[in-house]
């Protein structure tokens, strides 16, 4: 960090007070005012050098007023010659004693040219009665090669410079660099008076701005403060804020490096946001802007800038992050729920959500019984090992006081509040934790913890963390009721299929044992076919259910000895559309309605109820074609008596390529020995 101070010399305040003036003037609202005043000093400044520039013009157009302090008139004549190789023909005058000299000297004099010695008088009285009377003219003395080092003596007191006898030649430019050193002297002590006036107005923006001020030395030393900063950091005064460095203001070190690297690379910060620390301990965010100030050779002589508090704004970003994250945690959490089919595997995700959202160290999901006297802990995770499916009563635990009074429990130290009931639990361990009911629509279902161990870096539960665990025992009992209550349901139809295919079975008495025998066969095919383990479970499924949809079936045609009507004919080729309408109402069963769907489907595409070819026909379904023709020739009907399995086999082999894929037939050849015993 550095400070914006009131500089000396004209150069100073127009390269250094304007772009301060913009800095600010982007940053406050009063910057219009600010840069006027600045502006108003520049043009005082501006024309004040104008005024010197004419000055200077004006004296290099007319002759050089000039005393040369010789006592030998002869040796006139060459410094006026060579004065003449320079400037314009001078108006001198000589004098050879003290008197003379005195009564030639004036301040419009612009230039002294004396011999170091004279038989009456010598420079070095003459650079005193000079110095005595205040006049900045440059005064260059002529010596001989044998005096050079008097003369040099003289030049530390105060001389412009001295010109060796037999180097006349470098009088000319001598004089000349004489008069512009004099020239500077005068822009400068010009411009300090005038910036007097300035700097007291400078000083008062530089004390009022409600935008920190700094400048600091290279190393970091803070040099200046203003009081705007000195307030926004905390400090008691000025005085002390100045005893520090600008690393120890910094909260992350590494922010410090980056600020200092920018610095190096391009001599100016803008826009840099980090934190910084208050004299109270307490941390805010702040945006900077700095730039290097550097001297005439380029070197860096200190860093200033401005600091605005934008703690506030920090905050309230955050906040919005934060609300973002949260939305998108409980899509994500309403979406993984969703996606589940069974409600044990919500469990899980409901916790291992809680443990990432609340950096918890573990967690338990438990669920009231029935007769609601106890809970049922449903899963846990975290740093303790925990059965699922153990007990605890609702009496006389924190869990159970919860859920009787509906109201959340939170603590900084569980192990102070363990109840008697709970008192050998592992529990013990916990610092931080937080219970929170389990709601659905209508009742509270169970519990809901989080927990952080002892540990003297884990934080309490803060109350947003708090709001954030009851938000998503919410949602997870919302759903865990829902999803109960679809499973019941789906349970309670599956078993009503269950029921219809027994239904079905018993009103031939020749199907007797068929859909357990299928079941198996079309396993073994499904295996042998390396089909995966959802779509085995399918195939099993659907040769259970594959004739479901007969139950719209008259028995009279089921059980009819003859040939069949063409109308007759119609309604059976309806069974695998019906068996599909009743499994698809279930989630868990839309798999095995579309296999059901197919599993009269020929492979030449002659077969029903869509005429689908090859393998355009689901995997599953040209299994249960198989399977199913295997047990229509090997069970006894009241069209045709029962064949042998070899039979059975051979007259499938025969229909390989035509009704059935051939891939599935030699898989059924391989694997219906097991199934079935060759008579």
């Amino acid at each position: 960090m550095g400070v914006l101070v009131m500089t000396s010399g004209q150069r100073a305040l127009t390269e250094e007070l304007l772009p301060f003036a913009g800095v600010v003037g982007r940053q406050i609202g009063h910057a219009v005012g600010l840069a006027r005043t600045l502006a108003e000093a520049k043009a005082g400044l501006q024309r004040s050098q104008d005024s010197l520039d004419r000055s200077a013009d004006s004296d290099r157009s007319r002759p050089l007023r000039t005393i040369i302090i010789d006592d030998d008139a002869a040796r006139v004549d060459p410094v006026i010659h060579n004065l003449n190789q320079r400037r314009s023909a001078p108006e001198w005058r000589r004098a050879e004693t003290e008197s003379e000299y005195l009564g030639q000297l004036s301040p419009a004099t612009d230039l002294i040219v004396s011999r170091l010695t004279l038989s009456n008088f010598d420079a070095r009285r003459a650079l005193e009665l000079l110095q005595a009377k205040k006049f900045d003219i440059p005064f260059i003395i002529i010596s001989s090669a044998a005096d050079e080092e008097a003369a040099a003596a003289l030049v530390m007191l105060g001389a412009a410079d001295y010109i060796p006898e037999d180097r006349l030649d470098r009088l000319g430019k001598a004089v000349q660099q004489a008069l512009d050193q004099r020239s500077l002297r005068r822009r400068m002590e010009s411009g300090d008076v005038r910036l007097l006036a300035s700097e007291e107005r400078y000083r008062a923006l530089f004390n009022s701005v409600p935008v920190g001020l700094y400048r600091a030395a290279l190393d970091g030393q803070i040099l200046d403060v203003n009081p705007a900063l000195v307030q926004m950091l905390r400090y008691p005064d000025r005085e002390t804020l100045l005893t520090k460095k600008a690393a120890e203001l910094y909260i992350d070190p590494e922010a410090r490096a980056q600020w200092t690297a920018l610095l190096e690379r391009s001599g100016t910060v803008a826009g840099f946001e980090s934190q910084q620390r208050r004299f109270d301990g307490s941390t805010m965010w702040v945006r900077a802007q700095a730039r290097a100030v550097r001297d005439r050779s380029g070197w860096t002589d200190y860093v200033e800038g401005t600091v605005v508090d934008i703690t506030d704004q920090k905050h309230a970003e955050a906040a919005t992050l934060r609300r973002t994250a949260y939305l998108d945690a409980f899509y994500n959490l309403s979406r993984r729920l969703r996606a589940t089919r069974r409600v044990e595997e919500m469990y899980p995700i409901i916790v291992e959500h809680g443990l990432d959202m609340l950096r918890g160290d573990h967690g338990a999901l438990e669920l009231l019984t029935p007769d609601r006297g106890a809970l049922t802990r449903a899963y846990a995770a975290g740093v303790l090992t925990e059965q699922s499916g153990s007990t605890s009563p609702v009496a006389g635990t924190r869990p159970g006081q919860v859920v009787r009074a509906g109201a959340t429990f939170v603590t900084a130290d569980f192990s102070r509040e363990l109840h008697p009931v709970e008192g050998a639990s592992q529990h013990r361990n916990f610092g931080p934790l937080a219970i929170v009911p389990l709601r659905s629509e209508q009742e509270i279902i169970g519990t809901l913890m989080l927990a952080r161990v002892k540990a003297g870096d884990r934080r309490p539960f803060l109350d947003a963390e708090v709001r954030l665990l009851e938000a998503i025992a919410e949602i997870a009992g919302t759903a865990i009721r829902r999803a109960g209550l679809y499973q019941d349901r789906n349970e309670a139809y599956v078993q009503m299929i269950l029921t219809l295919a027994e239904v079905i079975e018993s009103r031939d008495a020749y199907r007797a044992g068929h859909g357990e025998r299928m079941v198996r066969l079309a396993e073994q095919i499904a295996r042998g076919l390396g089909c995966g383990e959802g779509d085995v479970q399918n195939i099993r499924w659907g040769a259970r259910l594959h004739d479901v949809g007969k139950i719209g079936v008259p028995e009279s045609i089921l059980a009819k000895p003859g040939g069949l009507t063409e109308g007759e004919w119609k309604m059976i080729r309806q069974h695998p559309l019906w068996g599909e309408d009743i499994l698809e109402s279930v989630e868990r069963m839309r798999g095995v309605a579309k296999l059901v769907r197919h599993h009269k489907e020929r492979w030449d595409g002659t077969g029903y109820p869509d005429q689908l070819p090859g393998e355009r026909i689901p995997l599953g379904a040209r299994i249960l074609a198989v399977v199913d023709a295997y047990g229509a020739i090997t069970e006894a009907r009241p069209y045709q008596p029962a064949r042998t399995h070899a039979e059975a086999v051979a007259e499938i082999r025969r229909c390989a390529e035509t009704q059935f894929d051939p891939k599935v037939v030699a898989v059924f050849a391989q694997v219906a020995d097991r199934i079935e015993p060759t008579p």
